[in-house]
């Protein structure tokens, strides 16, 4: 069944399939291609006529990663281009029901990665509970992050299309049936940790209400001085800035991982960021809950990013970030967080690592004691003590797999919510522990499994190989829904049966999503307490 809604830009034709009507491959910015890239992203040129939406748009250039890690990370499904800024939208209604809006900003460690996957389509949510699901394209790696004011990179064109997708919502999803006022944005690995750099960023200011980064937080932006070493390279491998600047795609793409000690991730650029996230987020300054049908809760074309800027940012911006009293919010208004993390994120790359099959203790220690220097085999006790009395395994490659994890997610949701604590009380802490039987079990609850449960898609082939196909599946599936949809529509996480509290820096109320969901207090707090504070 055909389906017409229209935006500002012109007229979009979708689809209509089970109750749901779906837009794919909606542009939200030109493309940012020629003259454009490494630029801000500037507004889509608007359409005669009717523009079909019928079909995903082009993913962002990207390599290909083979095996299990690509299939659980998530890859390319289609058509890459640097064409790629498009949203997909699904809605049950394109009515005036305000329904609320969760906004999908997909991992991939910032150099892979889509918003078509099949494992996060749409139309399980928005059906469940009766919702409106966008899910984003973005820049990714160097034509994302690359640092080179020579050529008018700024280092942050990826969090700046994610900025962009954000505030195109604000504008046009009540014409898809959503809510404008009420925009949940979540995403897992270089999703969450993008979005905790949006949660302390200026330009994002007022482009969202709640956030739920998943095995992602906060991070250390790549220093300024770091970001343009690793541009200058890749710039002596096509012949200087002009080189960069005319480059098929291709070649950037296939170039950038041989850069030595390249990490494409968001940049200390000085103007977009400027300053240390945490001290930020802490702060509260860009994490206030705007009131729903005030000036502050649809931000107007004064408040967005002026298309023209260097950086994606207006002065007056800056006024709400150095003006009086910085404009904290108080426990009242502060934005809620759902943070959290799978229980064995690491396995996923340490289990199925040739090189890590045999580890022996020795070894273990030497690697240990990159993080705890002299007390290397006391931390190891301790993890081998822990993970012993809740049943999991010891063997040398599962506590490296546990140390990983804690350095890599745990460590940094549990700063990242402590950040937050700050200013609001209105910050939920879950771990994922439910096994995959995938590789007789030694992935446990690994890195991304976590998404087929949320997105209710544990049934496609290529998922329930690594979720399995017992009934516990759909059951968790649904409960684990329930929750994001609960935060979505109230701000407040539910899961039937369980007292969900808040997290606090005493008790650290952790809700584990199990076959059998319970809360837990500091859960493997000794391991926590080997890490710096």
């Amino acid at each position: 069944m055909e389906s017409l809604a229209e935006t500002s830009a012109g007229r979009l034709r979708g689809a209509a399939a089970g109750g749901i009507y779906v837009f794919k491959g909606i542009p939200f910015a030109q493309p940012p291609v020629g003259a454009l890239r490494w630029q801000p992203p500037q507004p889509a040129t608007p359409w005669g006529g009717v523009r079909d939406a019928l079909t995903f748009g082009p993913c962002a250039i990207q390599s290909t990663i083979a095996g299990d890690v690509g299939e659980l990370i998530g890859i390319a499904t289609h058509e890459t281009s640097e064409d790629c800024l498009y949203l997909n939208v699904w809605s049950p209604r394109l009515d005036e029901a305000k329904r609320p809006v969760l906004v999908w900003i997909h991992g991939g460690g910032n150099t892979v990665g889509a918003g078509s996957q099949p494992r996060v389509n749409g139309e399980h949510l928005a059906r469940t509970g009766d919702v409106v699901v966008v899910t984003v394209n973005y820049r990714l790696g160097a034509l994302g992050f690359l640092y080179a004011p020579e050529i008018g990179a700024g280092g942050n064109q990826a969090l700046l299309d994610q900025t962009a997708a954000l505030r195109w919502v604000r504008q046009e999803i009540a014409a898809f049936g959503g809510d404008p006022a009420n925009v949940t944005v979540f995403g897992q690995s270089a999703g969450g940790f993008d979005i905790a750099q949006l949660m302390a960023m200026p330009a994002a200011h007022g482009c969202f209400d709640r956030a739920v980064p998943m095995s992602g937080s906060l991070t250390t932006p790549v220093p300024a001085e770091a970001a343009h070493k690793t541009a200058a390279a890749l710039a002596d491998e096509v012949g200087g800035w002009q080189g960069l600047r005319d480059a098929p795609a291709e070649t950037i793409c296939r170039l950038q991982s041989q850069v030595p000690g390249a990490r494409w991730a968001p940049t200390l650029d000085g103007e977009t960021i400027d300053e240390d996230p945490a001290v930020v987020l802490a702060e509260g300054r860009f994490t206030r809950s705007l009131q729903r049908g005030s000036a502050r809760g649809h931000p107007s074309q004064e408040r967005s990013p002026q298309r023209g800027s260097a950086r994606g940012h207006p002065s007056q911006e800056r006024s709400l970030q150095r003006g009086s009293a910085r404009g904290y919010p108080s426990q009242e208004n502060g934005m809620p967080l759902l943070i959290g993390h799978t229980r064995d994120e690491s396995t996923l790359f340490t289990m199925l690592n040739p090189r890590l099959a045999d580890l022996g203790r020795d070894r273990l220690l030497e690697l240990a004691s990159e993080h705890f220097g002299d007390a290397a085999a006391d931390a190891v006790a301790c993890y081998k003590a822990e993970r012993g009395a809740a049943g999991l395994s010891t063997t040398p490659a599962a506590v490296l797999a546990a140390i990983s994890t804690d350095r890599m997610f745990r460590l940094p949701a549990i700063r990242t919510a402590e950040c937050h604590l700050a200013h609001t009380s209105k910050v939920w802490m879950y771990r994922f522990d439910r096994p995959s039987p995938a590789h007789d079990g030694r992935l446990g609850a690994c890195h991304s499994l976590d998404i087929p449960y949320v997105w209710g898609t544990y049934d496609l082939p290529a998922m329930r190989r690594f979720c399995g196909a017992d009934d516990g599946v759909g059951r968790l599936s649904k409960r684990v829904m329930a929750a994001y949809l609960a935060f979505a529509r109230g701000g407040e996480p539910v899961v039937d049966g369980v007292a969900w509290p808040t997290y606090g820096t005493k008790d650290r109320s952790t809700l584990l999503f199990d076959d059998e969901c319970q809360v837990a207090a500091a859960p493997f707090d000794a391991s926590r307490q080997l890490w710096p504070s």
